[in-house]
C-alpha cells in the first residue's frame, strides 16, 4: 500500500470511528455532519469525499460494529452447544457475552431502527441470531418468549446498572431460567 492510500485509509477509518463514537453517544438521528468532522479532525468535505451520503456511511459504520458484536450466525447455534453440561447457562453466556462485544451499539440498533435500512437489517440478524440460540439450547417452545426476555440486551442493562457483574448475571439468569424450564418439563 502506499504512503497516499495508506492515509486515505486511516482518513476513512477515523470519519468511521467518529462516527460510530458519536452514535452510540448521542444517536444516528442527532449526529450531524459537522459532529463527525470535528470528532474525526478533518474538515467536512473530507467527511463527503469519503461518504457522499447516509447511504454510504451507516452501513461502513454497521460493518465495523458487526465485526465487534459478531453475532454468531444462525446455522452455527447448534455446534455453540455441542460440549455445553448446561444448556441454559451456555445460551445466557452466550448471549450476554454479545452485549458485552457490543451494547452500546446494540442499542443504537434498538432504539434506532428506522434510521437506515441497514440499522434495520443489524436488529433483524441480531433478533435471528439470539432465536437460533435459544432452539439450539433446547428450550421449550412455550417457553422461549420467557427466556428469549430473559436474554434480551435490556435485562443484561438492567442488570448491569445495578451493579451486577458479567459472571453473577449470567449465574443468576441461567439460575432462574433453569428452574422455569425445569417446571414446565
Amino acid at each position: 500500500m502506499t504512503r497516499r492510500s495508506s492515509a486515505v485509509a486511516q482518513t476513512r477509518q477515523r470519519i468511521i470511528d467518529a462516527t460510530r463514537a458519536l452514535h452510540t453517544e448521542q444517536g444516528i438521528a442527532a449526529t450531524s455532519w459537522d459532529d463527525i468532522a470535528a470528532r474525526a479532525g478533518v474538515g467536512v468535505g473530507t467527511v463527503y469525499r469519503h461518504f457522499p451520503s447516509l447511504d454510504d456511511l451507516v452501513p461502513a459504520c454497521g460493518a465495523d460494529a458487526m465485526k465487534v458484536i459478531a453475532l454468531p450466525e444462525p446455522g452455527e447455534a447448534p455446534s455453540l452447544f455441542e460440549a455445553a453440561g448446561d444448556r441454559i447457562e451456555r445460551l445466557v453466556q452466550l448471549a450476554f457475552a454479545i452485549y458485552e462485544r457490543g451494547a452500546p451499539e446494540l442499542h443504537v440498533i434498538r432504539n434506532e431502527p428506522g434510521a437506515h435500512p441497514s440499522v434495520a437489517r443489524g436488529e433483524r440478524e441480531l433478533d435471528a441470531s439470539l432465536a437460533a440460540l435459544v432452539e439450539a439450547a433446547g428450550v421449550p417452545a412455550e417457553e422461549r418468549a420467557v427466556v428469549r426476555a430473559m436474554i434480551d440486551l435490556g435485562t443484561w442493562q438492567a442488570l448491569r446498572d445495578q451493579g451486577v457483574g458479567p459472571a453473577e448475571a449470567v449465574d443468576a439468569v441461567s439460575r432462574m431460567l433453569a428452574a422455569r424450564v425445569a417446571g414446565s418439563a
